[in-house]
This record gives structure tokens, C-alpha cells and sequence, in this order.
């Protein structure tokens, strides 16, 4: 069984977002777009955590801000009846489906499909019933009314409507949360059935020391030690008998019960009831007490926890959390688990990484390969090396749209054929640990070769005043003229605006090629072909700066990179103008030395350097706000 579709309204960055969801998903994007606040919405329906119980009870800061915010214009609005304004709530669907026949049993009452292939639990913070918002609304329109006469209304007009709105409240504490199960939003979920799902979050901040100790009740490894019965851990208590025999033999223990009754004796009375002689009792403890004495270590000259490095103690704990819900046999074992890892990565080296990544999906695999119906995995990263070990079939990227965060899976829109069979395998080979850095972007520039690889994001700064980095734009250097099985992510859905810097190859076999290729995407606003006037980029290059400052600024270039046949043509070009074609020769077997070089000189100073025009007008499509 796993969550096949989940459903967010209104739920912190969330209006209204929708994401379909696999037995092994990874999750990607930008900062802030919202993975944690994904991961903690199943949480409310799923996690049977104390915290996660709490967490139930949402705050004003947990609704959408945007949400809250249209909610207060309305009332400010006076001229809308205060019957017609709807107080927002906040809810969160899962839709579960592939079930065995003991997981049937649990998720029968939330059938929700005529097929009864489809089950569905929704999560709902709202108003509860009673809430009157006729009377809310009067209220707060008659507080704002009062406010302005006892103001004034020239002065009550002078203040800002932000703070207008903040004068307004929001009724949080006449909100409650539900969880229903099915299409019937009567029907509560039963809580005994509820308690059969889990899920488990290995949070970005996640404390490895505290949770590899078991003193702490809702600590892991407690967690996973109490997770046994009892019975498995009776030999231990065989251990303790004769302990209480050897508590009162022992001399040190022996003088401090005396020392304690002659004080005794000195100042209380004896009676007839009751002497001064006390006594040492030992409790044997449980298995509990036990249990919160062991904590981990590690390696062949143990160690505490404390002193193993954050990234080692990351491994023991994400290897701690993975042995809890692998055995499928454990006597305490759940019916369906979900759990949530975020960013794996967190103190790792590049190698472990990998490594980690490699391993991660075969971890709730059966034998055959097929996945296990009780454990459902989803993973957020913002490691290129684990991104790229995931099968980009499981890896969907959140994204802005239209103000809103949407779900794109990278492989997307592709189909069956030959052809698009093999733009996959393309992407799956060439989106390496650096050209995944696409997908957390918000512009995009292909680019033929390394030299635009090297010069762009100098031209861009020279362009724009900000870095690439900045203004979120990524480059990707094709490694040729493969832009086409780039290009089909943007056009399958990905939001990406792409820019396209491409040689024209004048007189050679293959000049057609970019005219064909700007032809193609003419139609798709998120696309622009630029394309170089002269054969190739560098060549572009030459010519709009092979006079005055740029000239200078190429000949300096030109005897770095070649300093013999670079001086003696420097020399003998004298005052004249760079010719094109001869300087382009001096290069054109160095081109990425070249390109290395003038991108270090224009860093340094690039005053009077010209930017080939087609570049600016790439540079302008992708970023038309900013550019001086």
C-alpha cells in the first residue's frame, strides 16, 4: 500500500497544490518551496507522535498567508455581506491504494472509489460548528467603525491598509481538526484503525546525538528497543537476583544505614511501634530502566556517541531509524509506515553520498524487485550526488507557477516512443550532480560548449549587475547540439524559462540545424533560441569587440593563451582592427584556455567589452526586469 496522490488547501506556502506520489519518491526544489511543510502534512494525518498530536492544533501562522490575508480585505470590505465571506480551513487528502488483503481489513470503512480500488483520509482544521461568522464579522467591522470615529476618519484614512488588516482578527481558537476517512466528511476515522498506519520523520534538524541515547522516552533508540515484548528481554532480569543480598553485604553501605540511625537515634523518639533502625531496599527495575541505560557506539575501539563526528552520527541515526521499520516480521510491526527523510545528505562526504543514494531504494524492496506493500518512502534533497542516484521516474520537482507551488515529475510528459525513449536515456545519463542544478532554478540557459559555459555568467553580470547564482538561473552546457532532449522537459510542463545559445554554423553541413531548431520552439512561450551571427560563438565575440577598449582587452587575452603567435600578431596588428577570421585561427584549437582566460580579465575589468548582441537578447528574454 502507499499514498498514490495527496491534496493540499490552504496549508502554509500550499493554496491549492496536488502531487502524485510513489512507493519510493524523491523530492527536489528550491529553498522555501515547500518540502518540509509537505512531509509535515502527512504527518497530520499519519504520524501518531506525541508532537506530531500537538502539531494537530494549527496555529494563524500554519494558513496560507495569502489566504488569510484575502479573508481580511473581505471583511474590511463593507460592501460584501458578511453571509457571503467563507473563513478559510485548511485540508489535506491522501489517497491511498495497492493494499494486501490484512491491509484491507484496516482501510475498508474509507473506501472511496465505485471500484473500491481507492481509499482516502482527509485531515480538516475548520470552524467549528457553532461558530457564528454573521456575528464575527459585525463585530469586527463595528470595532473598526468605532476606531474610526473616536480617530477621526481624515486621520483614520492616512493609515496604511496593512495595518488596517492587522486590526483584524482571526478566530483560531473557535477551529478544530478532524480526520474522516472516505468520501463522508461525517465519517471520523476510526482511531484503532487510524493507529495502524505511522510515519516516521528523520527531520532536516534531526538531533543524532539525543536520539542514539535511550535515557529519553520519545528518543529512537528507546523507541527501538522498547519495540520488542517484554518477554524477549527476561533473561536480563536473571542478572539482578542476589543484587539486594550483596547491596547489604557491602561495608561502604553497611556504615552509611548506621551512621543514619545514630543520628536518628538523637533526635527522634522510639516507641513501641516504631525503632531508628534503617534499611537500604533495592527496586528491581524493568525492562524500561533498563533499556534507558544503553546508548550506541561505534567502530572497534568504542567510543560515546559524543565524540563520533555529526556525519558518522547522522549514518548510526538514519541506520538506527531504517532497522526500525525494515523487519517486516517484528512483532510490533505496523500495517503501512510511511517515512519521511530529510535531506540525507546532512554531514556526509560526496563519496558516502553516493553511496548512501545507491542504496536507499533497495531498502524496502522485496527479493523479486517488486516494492513492499508496508513501507513507503519519500525522500527531500538538495544534494546533486543523491539527486542524481534516484531514478528520475521517482523524482518530482516543486516549482513556482503562476504565484502557486506545482508538483513536475523530470520524466514527465514522455512517452513509449523510440525516440523519446532515448531522450530519456540521454537525460538519465547527462543530468550529472551538475546539470540537475536545472531543476532548482528559475531560469535556464543551454548553452553549445564550455566556453558559453565559462563567458555567460560573466556576460550576465556585466548585463543584469547580479550573478547567475542571484537571479536563480542555472547553465547547462550541452556538450554539443543536444538541446532538444533538454528542451522536451520545458515543453512536457516544467516552468523553467530557457534560454537557448546556439551557433549558426554558416557554410557548413550543418547551418540549417538552428533555424530549424528556433522554427521548433517559436511557439512555446518559456523558449528562446538565440542564434550567433557569424558561424560560431567566439567569432561573434571577436567581432563586436575587435576595435577601441574590447579590442585591447582580446589582445591582452590573445598573448596569454598563445604568448608567441599572440605577441608577434598584437605586434604586427599595429592600430588596424582585429580581423576576424585570423584571430579566430590563433584560437580556435584553444578555445576553452581562451574562454578561461577572458572571463578572468573581464572579471578584473571589463569596461568598454561588448557583449554580442544575441546573448544580450537572451540575457534580456530571460531576466527582462533587471537588465540595464
Amino acid at each position: 500500500m502507499y499514498v498514490s496522490q495527496l491534496e493540499i488547501s490552504n496549508y502554509r506556502n500550499f493554496t491549492n497544490f496536488n502531487v502524485k506520489l510513489k512507493p519510493v519518491t524523491q523530492i527536489i526544489g528550491e529553498n522555501n518551496i515547500g518540502k518540509s511543510n509537505l512531509l509535515d502534512s502527512l504527518g497530520l494525518i499519519f504520524s501518531q507522535d506525541v508532537s506530531f498530536f500537538k502539531r494537530r492544533i494549527l496555529e494563524i501562522s500554519d494558513f496560507n498567508y495569502n489566504t488569510i490575508l484575502e479573508l481580511k480585505k473581505s471583511i474590511l470590505n463593507t460592501s460584501i455581506p458578511p453571509q457571503d465571506i467563507l473563513y478559510p480551513k485548511i485540508v489535506i487528502k491522501a489517497t491511498l491504494k495497492d493494499w494486501n488483503l490484512k491491509q484491507e481489513a484496516v482501510i475498508t470503512d474509507w473506501m472511496s472509489n465505485s471500484d473500491f480500488t481507492e481509499a482516502t483520509l482527509t485531515y480538516t482544521f475548520a470552524p467549528i460548528s457553532s461558530f457564528d461568522k454573521v456575528e464575527e464579522i459585525t463585530q469586527q467591522r463595528q470595532f473598526l467603525k468605532d476606531y474610526e470615529e473616536e480617530l477621526g476618519t481624515e486621520e483614520f484614512k492616512k493609515i496604511p491598509e496593512s495595518e488596517i488588516l492587522n486590526l483584524i482578527n482571526f478566530p483560531i481558537s473557535k477551529y478544530h481538526y478532524r480526520i474522516h476517512g472516505g468520501n463522508q466528511n461525517e465519517s471520523l476515522a476510526n482511531a484503532y484503525h487510524l493507529n495502524q498506519l505511522k510515519f516516521e520523520l528523520l527531520d532536516a534538524l534531526r538531533d543524532a546525538k539525543s536520539e542514539l541515547s535511550a535515557s529519553r522516552n520519545n528518543g529512537l533508540l528507546f523507541r527501538v528497543l522498547n519495540a520488542n515484548e517484554e518477554t524477549e528481554y527476561q533473561d536480563l532480569k536473571k542478572q539482578l537476583v542476589g543484587l539486594q543480598r550483596a547491596i547489604e553485604d557491602n561495608d561502604a553501605i553497611s556504615g552509611i544505614k548506621n551512621r543514619i540511625s545514630e543520628q536518628l537515634d538523637k533526635i527522634s523518639l522510639s516507641t513501641e511501634t516504631s525503632n531508628n533502625v534503617v534499611d537500604l531496599i533495592f527496586s528491581l527495575p524493568n525492562v524500561a530502566d533498563l533499556l534507558r541505560k544503553l546508548s550506541l557506539i561505534y567502530n572497534d575501539n568504542p567510543i560515546k556517541i559524543e565524540r563520533n563526528g555529526t556525519g558518522r552520527n547522522n549514518l548510526l541515526f538514519i541506520s538506527l531509524m531504517l532497522s526500525f521499520i525494515e523487519d517486516p516480521e517484528r512483532m510490533q510491526s505496523t500495517f503501512f509506515r510511511i517515512v519521511g527523510l530529510e535531506e540525507p545528505e546532512a554531514h556526509l562526504h560526496a563519496n558516502l553520498q553516493n553511496h548512501l543514494a545507491s542504496n536507499l531504494e533497495g531498502l524496502i524492496k522485496e527479493e523479486d524487485g517488486t516494492y513492499r506493500k508496508d513501507i513507503q518512502l519519500i525522500l527531500t534533497s538538495h544534494s546533486n550526488h543523491i539527486t542524481t542516484k534516484i531514478d528520475f521516474e521517482n523524482t518530482v520537482v516543486l516549482h513556482f507557477k503562476n504565484g502557486n507551488v506545482q508538483a513536475h515529475y523530470i520524466l514527465d510528459g514522455f512517452g513509449t516512443t523510440a525516440e523519446e525513449k532515448r531522450q530519456i536515456n540521454y537525460l538519465k545519463k547527462y543530468l550529472d550532480s551538475e546539470n540537475i542544478n536545472l531543476f532548482y532554478s528559475r531560469r535556464l540557459a543551454l548553452v553549445e560548449g564550455i566556453s558559453e559555459k565559462l563567458l555567460f555568467p560573466i556576460f550576465y553580470k556585466i548585463k543584469t549587475g547580479e550573478t547567475v547564482d542571484q537571479s536563480a538561473c542555472a547553465i547547462v552546457n550541452v556538450n554539443g547540439l543536444a538541446f532538444k532532449n533538454f528542451l522536451q522537459i520545458v515543453v512536457n510542463g516544467f516552468h523553467t524559462k530557457c534560454l537557448v545559445l546556439t551557433d549558426s554554423d554558416i557554410g557548413t553541413k550543418s547551418e540549417d540545424r538552428a533555424e530549424e531548431l528556433k522554427n521548433k520552439y517559436d511557439g512555446v512561450d518559456k523558449i528562446n533560441v538565440q542564434i550567433s551571427e557569424l558561424s560560431t560563438f567566439e567569432k561573434d565575440l571577436i567581432d563586436c569587440n575587435k576595435s577601441k577598449e574590447g579590442k585591447k582587452i582580446l589582445c591582452g587575452t590573445l598573448k596569454i593563451v598563445r604568448p608567441n603567435a599572440g605577441e608577434k600578431y598584437v605586434d604586427d596588428l599595429g592600430t588596424d582592427d582585429i580581423n576576424v577570421e585570423n584571430y579566430f585561427s590563433l584560437i580556435e584549437d584553444y578555445k576553452s584556455e581562451f574562454a578561461l582566460q577572458l572571463s578572468l580579465s573581464l572579471t578584473a575589468e571589463h569596461t568598454g567589452f561588448n557583449i554580442p548582441k544575441y546573448i544580450e537578447d537572451g540575457i534580456s528574454f530571460l531576466d527582462p526586469l533587471i537588465c540595464k
